[in-house]
């Protein structure tokens, strides 16, 4: 009987760090526009955004589409930047926002005066 005890404790106690170990690695999300021309992350271990931009091109800017599909509450950021120079904005996520809630990110570059948009594909995390 000790013998099974003494295994339960063992299984226990190996079962729990595993669990600690899963639950406390962070988590990068990254979204990259078409050329690499802005970028966009998501880092689960100080619930930040961030964008950047990678392009010389003055008449662009960088927008980041976050959806927290879980609370239906999308949210858009923009950033204006240079690659030598205020290279890159991070927000907090919202305090609305709850861990387990599934987000969506995309990232795109956009012409100032066409309006037109390079978008990434759509990437998603975990709060």
């Amino acid at each position: 009987m000790r013998k099974f005890h003494a295994v339960g404790v063992l299984v226990a106690a190996a079962v729990f760090t595993v669990v600690s170990v899963s639950s406390a690695q962070a988590k990068a999300t990254d979204v990259r526009s078409p050329g690499n021309l802005a970028g966009g992350r998501y880092e689960s271990s100080n619930d930040t955004l961030s964008m950047w931009d990678n392009s010389w091109i003055e008449n662009d800017y960088v927008r980041l589409r976050v959806t927290n599909v879980t609370r239906n509450d999308p949210r858009v950021y923009t950033h204006d930047g240079l690659p030598d120079y205020n290279n890159r904005k991070d927000v907090r996520v919202p305090t609305t926002w709850r861990s387990g809630d599934k987000i969506t990110l995309q990232v795109c570059t956009v012409d100032r005066y066409s309006g037109s948009a390079r978008c990434s594909g759509t990437a998603t995390a975990w709060v």
